[in-house]
């Protein structure tokens, strides 16, 4: 969770990857109209294209996306006479790209662009090869390739920048270095990167709208990197060189961080009272920007604190809020909190229960430490059975034991016995190997039972595909008699009785005919989609979800790493999976909001379907399970996956489906 915080701050402080920029130390209006003049007294139109290039990022940055168009289109109007501004352009031109998410046509233009300008030699190129890498490494930071991003920005993009002689563009460098180190929690190296970046941005001229609130990341930066190295007195020093920048402006939204940093030095120091009230802080200014990613890492510190307070019905009130609009990646870490917080708050149950939620979700189940919390936790939920169990073992022990002295006892004096006793002897033998052999032909009995149940089990799964399949078939020739046959009838009614004078019956017969015929590829549609024989799983899911909205219901579809690999009978078991969820979600549940999710990683599918509708008890649900559902579980058992449903009543359902697509 840290990892992800420490990558969305950098990015939101960044400006050099034309996000806008929703935090701000000074007035930007000033800096970027002394631009605008020089674009128009100038008459040299290189400096004029330049600058234009600058302004329309500039523009970008404060959420302007009118004039950053306008100046994008002077600048390329501009650049055509003048080479190194014209392979600079592309750079600028990817303002497109992020504005319509496209990440990957992103990167592939930076690197066009990076490669366009290695043959340039002079300062301002230099400047622009060192800020292209650096965005690039934040494209790999993004896709969890952090080690290739340090290689760059260590090897390539560090002399790029000194060589530029820009403080400002040597700072986010190493201030990139030092949060990639952070994440991968090298302390100790990430200092010497975040101490050099405060070096540089603290010795650059302040002609930049972006100095300001570059300076003020680097130090929140540093000295929460500080706190986790326990540098206490030099964190705090730092600490105040933030909030010395940021007394000036006492609305900033920037306070929310400066109240996090804060808080967790307290909160270091024990005093957690003190830093429960920062994080409260910081939590109203979350509040009223409606800054919803900052809240949550507030709300998530302050829980940490009332933890070691022992608040714990206030720390499980907090994380509960976070629970709800979390992101499944975050929802596991709340689970593990919610666990801990009703664990010892002498929860058992409930623990548990969050527990096991963790687990479906963690994707590394093989870390020791939690492992051996859910064991205690479960020991503590099953106590009582257990110790039932455990009674009932003792009482067979001893019955054992008594019946092993026994024989013992037996043994020994039949030895004693003389020739008149081997008779016995040799009786008690041959008992013996009776016994052996019934036990062995109870073992064969027992094993028998077991493949038997098996056998009954896959058989159950097996007529329950056929019976949904016949259901299938049932349903085409009820379509096909009751839609297509009575249309087709009425037909040959109106033709049985047409003549050359009737027209209109002509036009009416017409109508008809196209209506079989659409009734008619319906049906096909819904027996075999042609868009997934021809387009493939993705683009049939999306057809799919088109074709079920309507004005009353809308069905949101979002999808990634859906390959073209998986085979046909595994595609058609996944469409089929969708189709009968979305159909469920609006004949069953009155939804009018439908959200469908498939993602791909590897071998593994997951399928999530979420719906605002009236939702339903699983527990009543689960006991008489209805045809659909039935579909639903044996399809996932056929790609060897899991099933989880969540709903309550008037609260929605979510189905969350992990298949297995090796």
């Amino acid at each position: 969770m840290k990892k992800y915080f420490l990558l969305i701050i950098t990015i939101l402080f960044s400006a050099s990857l034309f996000s806008q920029r929703s935090f701000s130390l000074g007035d930007d209006k000033k800096y970027i109209d002394s631009i605008v003049k020089i674009t128009i007294n100038t008459k040299s139109d290189s400096i004029k294209c330049l600058y234009s290039f600058r302004l329309s990022k500039l523009f970008k940055m404060i959420g302007d996306s009118e004039n950053a168009y306008l100046y994008l289109d002077k600048g390329n109007k501009l650049c055509s006479k003048y080479p190194f501004l014209k392979d600079l352009s592309t750079y600028f031109n990817t303002i497109k790209y992020l504005e319509n998410g496209d990440i990957e046509g992103y990167e592939k233009a930076i690197l066009k662009t990076y490669s366009d300008l290695k043959k340039y030699n002079h300062k301002e190129a230099s400047k622009s090869k060192a800020t292209i890498l650096q965005n690039y490494g934040l494209v790999l930071q993004s896709k969890n390739k952090e080690n290739e991003a340090m290689e760059i920005l260590i090897n390539q993009a560090i002399p790029f920048a000194l060589k530029s002689e820009n403080d400002e563009i040597t700072c986010h460098i190493y201030k990139a270095i030092g949060v990639i180190l952070m994440n991968a929690e090298e302390r100790k190296k990430a200092n010497y990167y975040l101490n050099q970046a405060q070096y540089y941005i603290e010795k650059a001229p302040k002609i930049s709208p972006t100095v300001s609130e570059t300076k003020y990341e680097t130090y929140i930066l540093n000295a929460e990197n500080l706190i986790e190295l326990k540098n206490y007195s030099e964190a705090k020093k730092t600490i105040d060189k933030a909030y010395y920048m940021l007394s000036k402006y006492p609305n900033s939204q920037f306070n929310n961080t400066y109240a996090f940093v804060d808080g967790l030095y307290y909160s270091k120091l024990n005093q957690h009272n003190k830093a429960v009230e920062r994080f409260d802080k910081g939590i109203k200014i979350c509040e009223f920007y409606k800054d919803s990613l900052s809240l949550n890492r507030l709300k998530f510190a302050k829980y940490e604190s009332l933890l070691e307070l022992k608040k714990y019905k206030e720390a499980i009130i907090i994380i509960e809020s976070l629970v709800k609009n979390a992101l499944l990646d975050d929802k596991k870490y709340h689970y593990k909190a919610l666990s801990k917080a009703n664990n010892a708050l002498g929860n058992w149950q409930k623990a548990y229960s969050y527990s096991e939620k963790y687990i479906v979700l963690n994707d590394s189940l093989n870390k020791t430490k939690f492992k051996e919390e859910i064991v205690a936790l479960e020991a503590k939920f099953n106590k009582i059975e257990n110790e039932k169990k455990i009674g009932e073992l003792s009482i067979q022990k001893e019955k054992a034991e008594l019946l092993a002295k026994n024989n013992r006892l037996n043994t020994w004096i039949f030895g004693l016995i003389s020739a008149f006793l081997v008779v016995l002897a040799g009786f008690l033998w041959k008992f013996n190997q009776n016994q052996k052999k019934l036990s062995f032909q109870k073992e064969i009995n027992f094993n028998q039972e077991i493949n038997s149940l098996n056998d009954q089990q896959k058989l159950a799964v097996s007529n329950a595909l056929l019976e949904g399949e016949e259901i299938e078939r049932k349903r085409l020739a009820r379509d096909l008699h009751d839609g297509l046959g009575s249309m087709l009838s009425g037909l040959k009614l109106h033709l049985s009785k047409l003549t050359k004078d009737n027209a209109t019956d002509l036009k009416n017969v017409n109508n008809q005919l196209d209506n079989s015929i659409k009734e008619l590829r319906q049906i096909a549609q819904n027996m075999m989609p042609e868009s997934l024989l021809k387009l493939g799983l993705n683009a049939a899911l999306q057809d799919l979800c088109l074709r079920f909205s309507s004005s009353t219901v809308l069905i949101e579809f979002h999808s990634l790493g859906i390959q073209d690999s998986i085979s046909e009978s595994q595609q058609i078991a996944i469409y089929r999976i969708v189709q009968e969820l979305i159909n469920n979600a609006i004949k069953h549940s009155n939804a009018s909001n439908i959200l469908v999710s498939c993602t791909q990683n590897g071998s593994r599918f997951f399928i999530t379907v979420e719906d605002n509708g009236k939702g339903f008890d699983v527990k009543k649900q689960t006991s008489v399970v209805s045809m659909g559902l039935k579909n639903i579980k044996n399809r996932v058992e056929f790609l060897n996956g899991k099933l989880e449903i969540d709903s309550e009543p008037e609260n929605g359902t979510a189905f969350n489906i992990e298949l297995n697509v090796a």
